[in-house]
Parts: structure tokens; C-alpha cells; sequence
């Protein structure tokens, strides 16, 4: 009986000592999990600053020579179609930073929509044309897009209204 019991108790505490370093392991590797996840996390929170910061200084950017366009349509004597070739150069040249790489393909679908807009505009004014409903179209399509962009990365959209006149 003595060695029943002995044997009985030797193999508890193995089961424990096994137990126990079962644990310990468990609880390591939830605790790799968990700094892993958060290092993906702040990397992640990192990247999508850079993102946002990146898109409100390229429509920043963009923004100015919007304005600058619409200054040269309201003057007179510009030619309005030369205004929108020079937006057209302008606003080309205002690059998409790396980091909103993502968004680069919507980003260049509403500059084009943007560009076609002036284009349009710009022959309205040329003929003194009243209504100018089909430009207008494609400067809401800009919007849309943008506001698009924006919300993306969840930001607010500029208020465009006090950017076209």
C-alpha cells in the first residue's frame, strides 16, 4: 500500500509540475499575441495619420489652384479657355503623395472629372451661356469623389461651397 500511495502522489506531481508549465506557457504566448497585436495596431494608427495628414496637404494644394482658376474666371479680360488649360497643367502637377496610395485612383478620377469641369465652364463663359448645368454635373461628380476620399480615412470633407464661386 505504501507504494500505491507513493507512486499515486509521485504521479500527481508530475501532473502538476506539467500543469503548471503548461500555464506558463499559455499565458507567454496570449502575452506575445497581445504586444503583437498592438504593435500592428500602432502601425496601423501610424499609417492612417500619415494618410490623412498626406490628403489635407495635397487638397490643400489643390484647393489653391481651384481658387486661383476661379479668380481668373470671374476677371475681366482673362480668356476663360486659357484659365482652364492652365488649371488643367496646374492642378497636374500638384502630386499625390505616396501615402495615399490607396486612394490615388479616386484621387486622379476627380481631378479629371475637376479638369473636365473647367473645360466645360470655361466654353460656357466663352459663349456667354447662361445655364451652366452640364459643368456643374461634373464638378458635383469631384465632390462626390473627394468627399469620398475624406471619409475613407474618416475625415470631414471641406465645405465646397466656399471653395467654387
Amino acid at each position: 500500500m505504501k507504494k500505491s500511495l507513493s507512486f499515486l502522489l509521485a504521479g500527481m506531481l508530475v501532473t502538476s509540475v506539467v500543469g503548471c508549465s503548461s500555464k506558463e506557457e499559455v499565458k507567454e504566448e496570449e502575452t506575445k499575441v497581445e504586444e503583437t497585436s498592438a504593435e500592428v495596431a500602432s502601425a496601423e494608427d501610424e499609417t492612417a495619420k500619415a494618410a490623412r495628414s498626406a490628403l489635407l496637404s495635397y487638397q490643400g494644394a489643390v484647393q489653391k489652384v481651384i481658387r486661383t482658376v476661379e479668380t481668373a474666371l470671374v476677371t475681366e479680360g482673362t480668356d476663360p479657355v486659357e484659365a482652364a488649360a492652365t488649371f488643367a497643367t496646374d492642378v497636374k502637377a500638384v502630386a499625390i503623395p505616396a501615402e495615399l496610395a490607396d486612394q490615388k485612383a479616386d484621387l486622379e478620377a476627380a481631378i479629371e472629372s475637376l479638369t473636365g469641369y473647367y473645360t466645360k465652364k470655361a466654353e460656357l463663359l466663352k459663349d456667354k451661356a447662361e445655364d451652366t448645368t452640364e459643368a456643374d454635373s461634373l464638378k458635383e461628380e469631384y465632390i462626390a469623389k473627394t468627399t469620398g476620399v475624406f471619409e475613407k480615412l474618416e475625415l470631414n470633407a471641406p465645405l465646397f461651397n466656399t471653395i467654387f464661386q
